[in-house]
């Protein structure tokens, strides 16, 4: 029996998401990280592996799906917002669920995807952490540092403590790569119950207790194609010419941060 599998090429996906990670300015954490999407079973097992075993992207090639999405919007929020570091956006999109590989694999019937007894054991975020201590350990120089913050990067994605994370995000980029996760997933999760649906709502017995909206939209008639994007700087990076005659710099504003022109000692 045959599995259900992304629309999306695979490799083509990959090829994408190794793109983004290869920008990574940093040196000691661009090797980590390409060094795990070229290890020859973590890579292929990413290419094929599901994003959860029911919730979202339920299919093989989810994860890798999930993964470049949550990719693309970690680098959005980062357009908009200038004082996020790029890098560890980066670095916590790719490693917040690549333990997946290993927690979650083929059921015996072949009709869909089980836990594997270490993902029951142990778990993708703790799969994860174990190889950022056990791969930066071999990379010269790896800066202490960084290392934590790759730790937490994944350790608090899922945002809260009732979630499964033991920590909860502390730094504007955790709090960004869980923001981009969670967006993600529930997209999907709810175009998966969308698909289950037989009117304009779904049934209350889901995963969220309540019935949600499936449309096709606010009037009934179908969404039309939009052509519109957002081009341009957005206001955080555009020049000055928003801000009002004699304005001074919002609090809480990256213009208003005291060490925004200081580059991060970890980029």
């Amino acid at each position: 029996m045959s599995l259900p599998a992304s629309r999306f090429d695979p490799d083509q996906m990959f090829a994408e998401v190794r793109a983004l990670v290869a920008t990574v300015r940093q040196p000691q954490l661009r090797e980590l990280l390409l060094g795990l999407l070229d290890d020859p079973e973590i890579g292929p097992a990413f290419r094929a592996a599901p994003a959860a075993k029911g919730i979202h992207h339920p299919f093989e090639g989810g994860l890798c799906e999930h993964t470049l999405s949550v990719l693309q919007l970690g680098w959005r929020i980062c357009d908009q917002y200038p004082q996020l570091d790029r890098d560890l956006v980066t670095a916590g999109c790719l490693l917040h669920d690549l333990g997946k590989t290993r927690e979650l694999a083929t059921a015996e019937a072949g009709d869909g995807f089980e836990y594997t007894e270490e993902g029951r054991l142990v778990g993708h975020l703790v799969i994860a952490t174990q190889w950022i201590h056990e791969r930066t350990a071999r990379i010269a120089g790896f800066p202490r540092e960084l290392q934590w913050h790759l730790v937490h990067l994944v350790a608090a994605h899922h945002g809260k403590l009732e979630y499964g994370s033991p920590k909860e995000p502390v730094t504007l980029e955790a709090m960004v790569v869980h923001a981009a996760d969670e967006l993600d997933s529930r997209v999907s999760s709810f175009g998966l119950l969308f698909e289950q649906a037989e009117g304009a709502w779904t049934d209350r017995r889901n995963i969220y207790g309540r019935r949600l909206f499936r449309g096709p939209s606010w009037n009934g008639e179908p969404i039309e194609p939009d052509v519109r994007h957002f081009e341009g700087p957005g206001i955080y990076r555009s020049t000055r010419s928003l801000r009002s005659p004699g304005s001074s710099d919002s609090p809480g504003s990256p213009d208003s941060a005291p060490n925004l022109q200081t580059p991060r000692n970890l980029r």
